[in-house]
């Protein structure tokens, strides 16, 4: 998919983007911090992810010169922009709701808790 108007669609593909980047709203994140809130992701999942988020631009990794390592993720100026294009979609999906929550499993929702 390398059409400019699906990039977004790119980034948030898959089950944990989203919810890595929505958890980086709250603030800078530590690998363990990330992975403590996203239950049930593994680490080399998170790793990937994280991978994939730093190539697109979406996040920057800050490495900090102290033993032990420490490394925090934090949303780049281009993942900020994101933020009231997933406010309007939450709206959209808080607003249309009833019209597909048959279509949509509890496992699904779980995901979101």
């Amino acid at each position: 998919m390398n059409d400019k108007r699906f990039y977004l669609l790119n980034v948030l593909k898959g089950k944990w983007r989203l919810l890595i980047i929505e958890d980086l709203f709250t603030g800078d994140k530590q690998f363990s911090e990330l992975q403590k809130s996203l239950k049930g992701i593994t680490a080399k999942i998170l790793t990937e992810n994280l991978q994939f988020l730093l190539r697109s631009g979406i996040i920057n990794r800050r490495s900090y010169p102290v033993f032990p390592p420490r490394v925090e993720y934090a949303l780049s100026d281009t993942g900020l922009k994101m933020k009231p294009i997933l406010d309007k979609i939450y709206e959209w999906s808080i607003e249309n709701y009833q019209e597909f929550k048959e279509e949509v499993t509890d496992e699904y929702y779980k995901l979101f808790q």
